[in-house]
């Protein structure tokens, strides 16, 4: 019998891969009101220069998980594509596999995992992007509970 769980695991990673890409939006997000705030301290301040060292990381670990995100969207949604309707996931896995091994951007080792390996690799990227904008947002709240009033 045929396992036609395959599309939904699919979905599924797509799903999660939309919910990191909502996480990255609010990561890029606070890193911009992290600068906004350390922008109105007083210069030379110790806190100013770790709040900017924080946001600056975050934000830049946010872009780099913006663009794995959307590169995996995309290609989720091509293997989507091709394992619709009568399509088998480990024919479209394979295909997967060889555009990207051609590309150079996976090596054998690579190559060959299964569906929900990829599926499991979508969730953590979701993780990591949950958690570098709860990391940025602290790093916000932490700011405004110390900038100077006035």
């Amino acid at each position: 019998m045929r396992d036609r769980s395959g599309p939904f695991r699919i979905a599924a990673a797509r799903g999660v891969l939309d919910a990191g890409a909502w996480a990255i939006a609010v990561a890029l997000a606070a890193a911009g009101a992290g600068g906004w705030i350390a922008a109105g301290w007083p210069p030379a301040t110790l806190a100013r220069v770790l709040l900017a060292v924080a946001s600056t990381g975050s934000g830049i670990a946010a872009l780099w998980y913006a663009v794995r995100i959307e590169i995996d969207r995309r290609l989720f949604a091509a293997l989507a594509r091709a394992v619709d309707g009568d399509g088998s996931v480990d024919d479209g896995l394979a295909a997967l596999d060889r555009a990207l091994a051609d590309l150079g951007w996976i090596d054998a080792t690579k190559a060959g995992r299964t569906l929900d390996a990829r599926v499991r690799g979508a969730v953590g990227l979701c993780r990591a992007a949950v958690l570098v904008a709860v990391v940025q947002w602290l790093v916000v709240g932490i700011a405004i509970a110390v900038s100077p009033i006035g």
